[in-house]
């Protein structure tokens, strides 16, 4: 995300709310309100930068769903997958804990 006079920008261009875009209520703890707001640049923004988390993290589960296809078809093995969790760890890239139902439901 980045910050373009003003508008957070996606890889799409900037979020702008128009005719096109629905309103809706969603219900989140007031710390997560707190940060996202602090995040966002202000009260104005926080649509923005909802709609542009949501849109980054429907991107990732689109490509973890293709790995997940494609791992089906050609698995590495564990030996392999303990080499390069290792590597990736020795430079400081080790992969965040997964969470188990990812999905919002």
């Amino acid at each position: 995300m980045l910050l373009a006079g003003g508008a957070f920008v996606a890889a799409s261009g900037p979020v702008r709310y128009d005719d096109c875009m629905k309103r809706i209520t969603v219900s989140l703890p007031d710390e997560l309100v707190d940060r996202i707001k602090k995040a966002a640049g202000g009260e104005g923004m926080v649509s923005s930068y909802v709609a542009i988390a949501l849109a980054d993290y429907q991107e990732r589960e689109t490509l973890t769903e293709i790995l997940a296809a494609w791992d089906g078809e050609t698995p590495v093995p564990d030996e392999v997958r303990g080499q390069v969790a290792a590597e990736l760890d020795a430079v400081g890239l080790a992969a965040r804990g997964r969470r188990g139902g990812r999905k919002a439901g």
